[in-house]
């Protein structure tokens, strides 16, 4: 018997659709930091196409309170300051774009969590479900689409971001 938190009330019968976010290794190489940044720059673009067609399919189920989540994110993956750590990383260090994004956004994360306000801690999730996001496009990675759902299914995760959910 599985046990959980469950996003809505009531009682179903369906199947199990059990959704687990591909497992991501992030391995430290050497880069060429040119090719590396327009590597990275490219799957923020994509990154960012993603976040906008998830927050348009969403739009005609959710509440603008609900949808502000999208706003969070695009303000995340458009963030310069962000990239420009990233960048600088990789330029410096000559690392891969990968590996830069995974360090930056650990930091960035570990700093929200440790925080006393609740709504900035929830922060650290908006920032963890981008760069996840933007890491799958580096590694070239398709992490399933639960909107490509046809049937009724009870969705068993480990942890549902909020794209995830939309």
């Amino acid at each position: 018997m599985l046990k959980g938190i469950a996003a809505s009330s009531g009682v179903t019968i369906a199947p199990a659709y059990k959704y687990e976010t591909p497992e991501i290794t992030i391995v430290k190489k050497e880069g060429v930091p040119e090719e590396e940044i327009a590597k990275f720059d490219a799957a923020v673009v994509t990154s960012k196409k993603d976040i906008e067609i998830i927050k348009e399919k969403a739009a005609g189920r959710l509440s603008d309170e609900e949808l502000a989540i999208f706003d969070a994110h695009l303000m995340v993956v458009e963030d310069p300051a962000m990239a420009e750590e990233v960048k600088n990383m990789i330029t410096n260090e000559k690392v891969n774009a990968e590996y830069a994004l995974d360090c930056v956004a650990g930091n960035y994360i570990a700093i929200f969590e440790s925080l006393d306000d609740e709504y900035m801690k929830a922060r650290a999730a908006d920032i963890r479900d981008v760069t996840t996001r933007i890491k799958f496009h580096l590694l070239g990675i398709k992490p399933a689409d639960l909107s490509l759902i046809d049937s009724e299914c009870i969705i068993v995760a480990h942890d549902l971001t909020p794209s995830d959910t939309a």
